[in-house]
């Protein structure tokens, strides 16, 4: 049975949830909360396994109850709000802060099936996420050093459910560090990427921007994967790659892959090559991840214990394809030590990949 807590400051729409989830056999709601104030006292008491979650409401209000959740308890976050349709800043600030998943508020209940399917099989994905992985923590985890002595000529990242607040973490500890160019595929809905390049951007002051058909990278930039369309890196000349935006063949479960990026710069960018897998459910971006370690690039990967989905990390792991396993924040301060080590190591040489 998944256990349900909703949180909602309207009472009609709480009793809207409560009248659907009752009509789901492996779902019971254990309590309701009208505040973020109450919600913490159940969440203590109860111990459920999916937190609904409204943003708009008196007191501490929904994202800080987000953050706090995830900091605090094991519980999965579903958002159901009206402020967090796609596209909107308010959705990309709630998965920053720890949400799992979203879903916008409908303005008609009563005749509404779609909504009322969203949310029964949203609850259901959240609830398979918990398993023996429970409450992110930040345990020291000991790691080897880098093998290739030259600055790295790319940086590869990938992330899915859990990914955007790991993805915030890593990029904090980055900051101010020289870095290679930056390539990113972050599964999330297309109309939200934009959003969660200008919120990254203005909170770290690195560049980040979506990534564009041809596009030359630089060093010091980051660039995401535009939803819909799979991201090849290609090489241009001796340092110099660009981007290749590619439809889908209708083949690929995920699109972007994380595989087929983390492939690409394996092949172009050989040893010179870091991949970094965060957060998510099911495997991509661990073949990937392997061709990177085959080439003689490094690879790192969230630590499973403190991933909020950790398919991804575990899958890479069990092929063996991870060099260093490390929570978000010692992955970050890792990689910004190997940079600075790299980068000072150049004799005065212009810094580039």
């Amino acid at each position: 049975m998944i256990r349900v807590l909703v949180v909602d400051d309207s009472r009609t729409f709480r009793k809207a949830l409560c009248l659907i989830f009752s009509r789901s056999p492996d779902v019971s709601v254990v309590g309701e909360a009208s505040s973020a104030e109450e919600a913490i006292g159940l969440l203590h008491d109860l111990s459920p396994d999916v937190v609904t979650l409204d943003i708009e409401m008196p007191g501490m209000g929904g994202l800080m109850l987000a953050e706090r959740i995830r900091r605090e308890f094991s519980a999965r976050i579903l958002v159901v709000s009206g402020q967090t349709h796609l596209g909107s800043r308010t959705a990309v600030e709630a998965l920053l802060k720890g949400a799992h998943d979203i879903l916008e508020k409908p303005g008609n209940l009563e005749n509404n099936p779609l909504f009322r399917a969203a949310l029964i099989r949203k609850v259901h994905e959240l609830s398979e996420m918990n398993g023996t992985f429970s409450v992110c923590r930040e345990p020291a985890t000991p790691f080897s050093g880098m093998r290739s002595r030259d600055f790295p000529s790319l940086l590869v990242v990938g992330g899915s459910t859990g990914g955007p607040a790991a993805l915030s973490v890593l990029l904090d500890r980055l900051s101010g560090a020289p870095l290679p160019p930056v390539v990113i595929v972050q599964h999330m809905p297309p109309a939200i990427l934009p959003h969660l390049a200008e919120r990254l951007e203005q909170q770290f002051g690195i560049e980040v921007r979506m990534a564009y058909q041809g596009e030359n990278l630089l060093p010091g930039t980051v660039r995401l994967a535009p939803g819909g369309l799979h991201l090849r890196l290609e090489k241009k000349e001796e340092g110099i790659f660009s981007v290749r935006l590619e439809e889908d063949q209708g083949v690929s479960p995920h699109v972007p892959s994380i595989d087929r990026m983390f492939d690409s710069a394996s092949r172009i960018a050989g040893e010179k090559a870091i991949g970094v897998l965060l957060s998510g459910l099911g495997d991509d971006g661990a073949r990937g991840l392997l061709s990177i370690r085959k080439a003689g690039g490094e690879t790192l990967v969230q630590a499973p214990e403190t991933a909020a989905a950790p398919g991804m990390p575990s899958a890479a792991i069990g092929m063996k394809a991870v060099r260093h396993i490390l929570p978000p924040a010692s992955i970050g301060m890792t990689l910004a030590g190997w940079f600075r080590e790299r980068s000072s190591g150049l004799s005065g040489k212009p810094f580039c990949p």
